[in-house]
């Protein structure tokens, strides 16, 4: 072993100590100081000058941070419970995350891209594929992109490659898919659009409804056959969140998606299961392991939770030369983070119905099922269903989904500690998304203290 090699290892050292040093006293929620107030007020009246909107609240972070523990600017700390929209899932200051990216920090390229790449863009491609391959879908390609929108996009270009130009796409109500132009309009949320030229044509489907599961089954495969009658040979893919995300966290089961599946297949439309949102947080480390779909996958795209984002491919999908590329495929770091946590999500005790991820939403579960009985009156609302969702993907409907009651709700977890946000379309609902990777039941069972104690108050407001 060279001197240098030695200097570095012994380097790294120094820095994890300091580091573990530095967060030591981040082992709870604390109010803000008075004395730092300033501090995050200046950054948030800078973050709405450069974006030129503000923040929907103050969570600006110091850098510092521990396991599902934030320190924002103000020097308060808190249950991070929506992790960035589902991006840390290892929480906040993780030793081994740590350590690769402080080796990724000793590279020479901090970006890596298409014409030239290092070693870390390559090893998460293929870590990430083999990954794909063992949860039973049939992906020979793998290409990585800097956001889940770009993955998207690529996605979307693959399809319409094989399909010779066909100018359509199916999805189902209510689903997100990003925010480019194109992907703004395959997204059933008409604010995300607005003054947007239309970009394609989409063929919506109901999606599945848990009060009326024969009914919603029996309309979706209807307007199935509706679509390609009407629009025979014209569909570039049937793209569908597994888990609907942005729609209200809903899952589906198996025999939901079967018939449209197959009647895809056989129409030869393609099948894009979308997992930016779903990957690592559900039973499975895909969705469509844990509903035995993989078989169907054309191609699956993964994100968030995954750091770097990508698309992936059966063989019969590659596309010729020139329609994928990009100077960014991500960075180094990210590139590098990805493989770890994919490698780890692999080997974990994450998934099956033992794992960590159905502990997670069992406590959950358990505790929304409590404050149902405890609070009545804040639940009272008919057909909608009060507590959702699956493995980390976790959801509470109080108040029948009244958007401003919603958003007070999530307002006062942010004061009393807890960050999370919302999701849905009227109904809307709380959401989180908790760092599954780090998150224990006796930290489920504090934040789920917190959340009973802002949905009474909310109750309680004349």
């Amino acid at each position: 072993m060279s001197d240098t090699h030695c200097g570095l290892e012994e380097a790294r050292r120094i820095h994890a100590q300091s580091l573990n040093e530095a967060n030591a006293d981040i082992s709870g929620i604390r109010p803000a100081d008075p004395d730092r107030a300033s501090d995050l007020a200046d950054w948030m009246e800078r973050l709405a000058d450069v974006r030129g909107r503000g923040g929907f609240y103050g969570s600006i972070g110091t850098g510092r941070g521990a396991g599902p523990l934030v320190e924002l600017l103000d020097g308060s700390v808190k249950w991070d419970m929506i992790t960035g929209i589902g991006v840390h899932g290892f929480g906040h200051g993780d030793p081994g995350i740590r350590a690769v990216l402080l080796e990724a920090a000793e590279q020479s390229d901090i970006m890596q891209g298409n014409l030239h790449c290092g070693r870390e863009a390559i090893a998460f491609a293929d870590t990430l594929r083999a990954a794909a391959r063992r949860s039973g879908a049939d992906m020979a390609h793998c290409y990585p992109a800097g956001s889940g929108a770009m993955s998207n996009e690529n996605a979307l270009k693959v399809c319409m490659q094989a399909r010779n130009g066909a100018p359509r796409v199916i999805a189902f109500r209510d689903n997100f898919i990003g925010r480019t132009v194109t992907l703004s309009h395959i997204g059933d949320s008409p604010g995300h659009r607005e003054g947007v030229p239309k970009a394609i044509e989409v063929d919506y489907l109901p999606f599945w409804c848990e009060q009326d599961a024969s009914g919603s089954s029996s309309r979706a495969l209807d307007a199935l056959n509706a679509a390609i009658d009407a629009h025979p040979d014209e569909h570039a893919c049937f793209v569908m969140e597994l888990v609907q995300g942005e729609g209200g966290f809903t899952p589906a089961p198996r025999e939901f998606f079967v018939p449209l599946l197959e009647r895809s297949q056989a129409a030869g439309i393609p099948i894009w299961f979308d997992e930016i949102q779903t990957f690592g947080r559900t039973d499975r480390m895909f969705r469509y392991e844990g509903l035995n779909l993989g078989k169907f996958a054309d191609v699956v795209t993964v994100g968030k939770m995954s750091q770097a984002c990508a698309a992936m491919w059966r063989s019969s999908f590659n596309p010729k030369p020139g329609l994928l590329s990009g100077t960014f495929v991500g960075s180094t770091s990210a590139l590098a983070a990805g493989a770890h946590i994919i490698s780890r999500l692999s080997n974990g005790d994450w998934y099956g119905p033992e794992g960590r991820n159905a502990m997670l939403h069992g406590v959950f579960a358990d505790r929304a099922d409590a404050m149902v009985r405890d609070l009545p009156a804040c639940f009272d609302h008919g057909d909608v269903s009060p507590y959702g969702g699956t493995g980390g993907m976790l959801r509470l409907t109080p108040f029948a989904g009244d958007k401003d009651r919603i958003v007070s709700i999530v307002k006062r977890l942010f004061e009393a500690g807890v960050l999370a946000f919302f999701c849905g379309h009227d109904p809307f609902h709380l959401r989180m998304l908790p760092p599954v990777g780090v998150m224990t039941p006796e930290g489920m069972h504090a934040v789920m203290d917190i959340v009973a104690s802002c949905v009474r108050a909310e109750g309680e407001e004349v």
